[in-house]
C-alpha cells in the first residue's frame, strides 16, 4: 500500500469513527447540536458584557472579531485536548484489532470540525447582521486548512505523550490557558505592536489571518504561504513522531 492509499484509508476510517461518535454523543440529548455552541456562546456573551469594563483596545465590528477568535481557538483546543486520550481510550481496539491507530487521532480532529461547522453557521448570521460581505467566507478555507493540519500535527504528538506521560492532560490545560491569553481573542493589537509572546504563539497568526480574510482585510501571500509551510511541517513531524512510537502502544496499554 502506497502512502496516498494509506492516508486515504486513515482519513476515511477516522471520518467513520467521528460520525459514529457524533451520533452517540447526541443520542438522547434534548439540545443536540446546541451543546456544541454553548461554550463559545457563553464565553462570547461574558466577554461582550465585560467589554465596557475592560481596558482593552476594541476592534471594528467587535462582536464578529470576538466570535471569530473564540471559535478558531475553540477548534484548536477541542481537537488537541481530546487527542491526548485518543490511544488510551481505545486500548481495547488497538490490542485486539489490526487497525491504524492514527485513525483515532484523526477522528477527534474531525469531530472538532463538526462542532466548528455549526459555529461557522452562526458566524454567517453575524456577518449578515453587521453587513460584512460573505465573500470572505469563501476564502476562510485558506486559514482553516492549515489550522486543521497544524492541530492534527500537534494532536499526534499529544496522543503519544498521553500514553507515556500521565499528567500531560494537566500540563496541556495550563499551556492552553497561556495560549488563550497570548492570542488576541478579546483584545485588538496592531501587528507592529505585537510582543515576543504573541510572535511565538502560532495561534496568533491563525486568528489574525482568518479575521483578515473574512472581515475584509488584506492578507499578503507570503503570510499565507508561511502559515501553510508551518502547518505542513508540524503535520509531517507529528505523523513521523507518532509512527516512531505506535508499535509499542499495545504492550504499554
Amino acid at each position: 500500500m502506497n502512502m496516498t492509499d494509506k492516508i486515504k484509508k486513515v482519513f476515511f476510517l477516522g471520518l467513520a469513527l467521528a460520525r459514529s461518535q457524533f451520533k452517540l454523543r447526541n443520542e438522547g440529548s434534548y439540545l443536540g447540536i446546541f451543546w456544541y455552541l454553548l461554550d463559545p456562546f457563553a464565553m462570547f456573551f461574558i466577554i461582550l458584557m465585560l467589554g465596557g469594563l475592560l481596558s482593552v483596545s476594541m476592534a471594528e465590528n467587535y462582536p464578529v472579531y470576538l466570535f471569530m477568535g473564540l471559535i478558531i481557538f475553540n477548534f484548536f483546543r477541542q481537537a488537541t485536548m481530546q487527542s491526548i486520550n485518543a490511544i488510551t481510550s481505545n486500548a481495547g481496539f488497538i490490542k485486539s484489532m489490526r487497525i491504524s491507530s492514527e485513525s483515532f487521532v484523526v477522528s477527534f480532529a474531525i469531530q472538532s470540525f463538526f462542532s466548528h461547522f455549526f459555529e461557522l453557521l452562526i458566524l454567517l448570521v453575524f456577518l449578515i447582521y453587521f453587513k460584512i460581505s460573505l465573500l470572505g467566507m469563501l476564502a476562510y478555507f485558506l486559514a482553516f486548512i492549515p489550522l486543521f493540519l497544524f492541530s492534527l500535527g500537534v494532536s499526534f504528538f499529544l496522543a503519544v505523550l498521553g500514553v507515556y506521560v500521565n499528567d500531560i492532560n494537566n500540563v496541556w490545560a495550563v499551556l492552553m490557558n497561556m495560549l488563550w491569553f497570548s492570542t488576541p481573542i478579546f483584545y485588538a493589537i496592531p501587528q507592529n505592536q505585537a510582543t515576543l509572546l504573541h510572535k511565538l504563539n502560532p495561534m496568533y497568526y491563525f486568528v489574525q489571518m482568518a479575521r483578515e480574510l473574512v472581515m475584509g482585510g488584506s492578507v499578503q501571500l507570503i503570510k499565507i504561504a508561511g502559515i501553510f509551510v508551518l502547518s505542513l511541517a508540524f503535520f509531517i513531524a507529528g505523523i513521523l513522531f507518532f509512527g516512531a512510537f505506535k508499535k509499542k502502544f499495545a504492550e504499554l496499554l
